[in-house]
């Protein structure tokens, strides 16, 4: 038997050995990803509205805008002579599309088709400074696109090449910096996805390596508090590590890379594994204390900690497949990973650790693990009182569900596009400094089709109410960078008729058919079909708005729609609101939806489960209501502390109830196996209070130290989720060790009568 435990403990360390180092090697092809689009909604019926308008026309977030600074004022002669430098430097890198300047405008918007060449801007005049200055502050769809209000700035609107990679984006990023760098301005803001990529994945790779790092120290200083022992330490951590090595070789096999959700996974097999770890350990070292002989051992650890441990496996890992509710892939594959590498760390705990106990016992842990302590002595005491304080407690938990269920209304849905970067990243400082001066960076899209077959864009009914749309964007959105048809109509008529700026230059009936002639016979001018189709069928208007949130964009897209209703002939016109803004909103309504589909799979499952275990509903009640309480109480702190659910907040409540279930399994499993025994209710309480309620302070710790590290997170998603878990593990914990007893001793104390 013993040469047979020998040889067994020999081929799992040989083969956890080879797999180790093979996924070794293919972790260093792991990837890190940021995939803006793969946040999309799969399932929304709008996606395939936005890829046939971004087919039929452009991209509508392929651009970068680069805010010109300087504190003395705009119209100094050294400062343009710059911009316009830069400019023409803009214009020669590789990638770069069009540039659209101040210093280069002649007549806005016209993109040559008009015959006008005036320049917008007479940089080595300055005697017409003055003048220009005028005309820029009098032309409203200059302000807050090129201009912005305090003339202390200038933005350059840049388009770049569509689909680019994430090396030919870092590269084009490099380029542009190196170009404004040159000419030192007072300052320059530089946003756009090819720079926000670039940040995101810079922190994934900066955050990834934060995260183990600190989960490493926060769990060995745990680990160390508990053993005493560097084998105690030591032991654990190789399981742990050994699972992360063997998911991120798993999921570079299969091509998956690290994005901002996976980027999270290492902490979560951390802690996971690491429970597991904890109460066998802990199991092990009571019965090597008491003098159980080795042999017998592992039969009562498999049969008193591996079968709650198999069942903790199933709620953790339920919790974290409910993600697969989610419309959004990086979500469902931060669910199915984090489920491969949690299974792992239960594979290797009762595989690996026992082969390394079989080697090597150190006495000094079996000291630690003696009964003869204070930590025992103050459960006691806890426990009493519990018995004797069973209606404060009942009568506590009733007022604090009652006032988290108040809180739970305050409760916000939104979604801010860059609210995810800390205010301390230099692109989120610029991307507000262009919602501050200018109309914003946010994409405002529209998709315009011509219903009536008898008409098309080029009709002057048409383009009125096209017009009417303009205004009221640039009412109720203070949309900027403004592309029209109806922007188009009044650049060419101003152009045609020699109009002063400022005027409302949409022409009336009798002016529009000049206008006509030129945007027919221009109609397939590269520029102009980004706006309006050949066969003037489909149309679009693009803005730039500030990121105000999708609260406030919400309502105002229901003004829109009402507006739509009241001032457009929708038997003429459909115009339908879309881009990719659009779709990050829609896709935050859907996580909402999604995990609570989610949540409600988890609580039904691991209900069944513990029917099927117990046999009794009312032990389902009593299973399910201290790891409800947690979360209920969580989404009214939410509530009272306006932290607002969005995709990353959402998550929280599915995976958390999977965590937080492991100390109710362990603890009712510990109870049922005392009573089995034969033992009274308050001895089995007693005894199941003392044996597992060291287990599961410790591996609360050691959970919250892993979510913990998430709290340095620069992204605000991934701080919130570190964050509302951890105070749910500690709400779960105490509803755990004061509120499970009392439920479990009311129902239990009734079948005994």
């Amino acid at each position: 038997m013993k040469l047979n435990q020998k040889k067994l403990s020999y081929v799992v360390l040989g083969f956890v050995v080879a797999f180790t180092v093979i996924c070794a090697f293919k972790i260093k092809d792991l990837k890190f990803n940021y995939d803006f689009e793969a946040f999309f909604p799969n399932e929304d019926s709008e996606l395939e509205v936005y890829h046939t308008h971004r087919d039929r026309f452009e991209w509508d977030n392929e651009f970068v805008l680069l805010g010109l600074e300087n504190k003395k004022g705009i119209f100094k002669k050294d400062f343009l002579q710059k911009v316009e430098a830069l400019s023409n430097d803009l214009k020669n890198i590789r990638y770069i599309n069009k540039i659209i300047s101040p210093t280069n405008i002649k007549n806005i918007s016209l993109s040559g088709l008009a015959p006008i060449q005036k320049r917008l801007l007479h940089i080595e005049d300055e005697t017409l400074y003055k003048e220009d200055s005028v005309i820029i502050y009098n032309t409203p769809e200059l302000i807050g696109s090129f201009f912005p209000n305090d003339a202390k700035s200038i933005s350059i609107f840049i388009k770049t090449d569509e689909g680019l990679s994430k090396i030919k984006c870092d590269s084009l990023a490099k380029n542009i910096e190196a170009a404004f760098k040159k000419y030192k301005f007072d300052d320059v803001h530089f946003v756009g996805r090819i720079v926000a990529q670039a940040v995101y994945l810079e922190n994934l790779q900066k955050e990834f390596k934060y995260f183990l790092g600190i989960s490493f120290i926060l769990i060995v200083v745990f680990l160390w508090l508990s053993f005493r022992s560097a084998y105690g330490v030591v032991v654990p951590i190789t399981i742990v590590i050994v699972s992360i090595f063997w998911t991120l070789g798993i999921m570079s096999m299969v091509g998956q890379p690290l994005d901002i959700m996976t980027v999270m996974l290492p902490v979560m097999i951390f802690i996971s594994g690491m429970s597991d770890v904890v109460h066998f350990f802990s199991k092990y070292f009571e019965e090597i204390g008491k003098g159980t002989p080795k042999q017998h051992i592992f039969p009562l650890i498999l049969k008193e900690v591996g079968f709650p441990t198999f069942l903790t496996l199933i709620t953790t890992v339920v919790g974290f497949l409910s993600l697969l509710f989610s419309s959004i892939v990086p979500i469902r594959d931060f669910g199915i990973f984090t489920s491969v590498g949690i299974v792992i760390a239960f594979i290797l705990t009762y595989t690996l650790l026992p082969a390394l106990l079989y080697f090597f016992t150190p006495k000094k842990l079996v000291e630690v693990h003696s009964h003869d302590n204070t930590a025992y002595n103050v459960m006691r005491k806890i426990l009493f009182w519990i018995f004797r304080s069973q209606k404060i407690i009942i009568g506590a938990t009733a007022v604090i569900i009652g006032l988290s269920i108040i809180g739970v209304y305050k409760i916000k849905v939104n979604n801010i596009l860059l609210e995810d970067l800390s205010d301390k990243v230099r692109i989120k400082q610029d991307f507000m400094f262009f919602d501050k001066h200018y109309s914003g960076v946010r994409p405002l899209e529209l998709a315009i089709e011509i219903k009536n077959k008898n008409k098309t864009v080029w009709d002057y009914d048409i383009m009125q109410q096209l017009n009417s749309v303009d205004e009221f964007l640039k009412k109720e959105y203070h949309a900027g960078f403004m592309y029209s048809p109806a922007m188009i109509t009044k650049n060419i008529n101003r152009a045609l008729n020699d109009l002063p700026a400022g005027e409302n230059t949409f022409p009336d009936k009798e002016e529009y058919e000049a206008v006509k002639k030129q945007l027919i016979s221009n109609k397939k001018n590269k520029d102009l079909k980004h706006i309006i189709t050949p066969d003037g069928r489909y149309a679009r208007i693009n803005g730039k708005i500030s990121d105000v949130g999708s609260i406030v964009v919400n309502a105002q897209n229901e003004r829109f729609e009402e507006f739509i209703k009241t001032h457009i002939n929708q038997n003429d016109i459909e115009i339908r609101i879309t881009g990719a803004a659009h779709l990050i909103d829609r896709n935050n309504q859907y996580m909402v939806t999604n995990m609570t589909q989610g949540f409600i799979f988890s609580i039904i499952v691991i209900a069944l489960l513990t029917y099927f275990l117990h046999r009794s509903w009312r032990m389902v009640i009593v299973f399910i209501l201290p790891n409800v309480v947690p979360l209920l109480i969580i989404a009214g702190i939410m509530g009272y502390a306006g932290i607002e659910l969005k995709a990353a907040t959402s998550l929280v409540f599915s995976i958390a109830f999977g965590v937080a279930t492991d100390d109710t399994i362990h603890f009712i499993s510990r109870l049922k196996i005392e009573l089995g025994y034969g033992k009274s209710l308050v001895y089995a309480f007693k005894r199941t209070y003392f044996e597992t309620g060291k287990p599961i302070l410790l591996t609360t710790f050691i959970l919250m130290g892993g979510f913990m590290s998430l709290m340095v997170s620069n992204f605000q998603s991934t701080f919130y989720f570190g964050f509302l878990i951890c105070i749910t593990i500690i709400i779960a914990v105490l509803a755990d060790l004061f509120l499970l007893p009392v439920l479990l001793f009311w129902i239990l104390g009734k079948k005994k009568k």
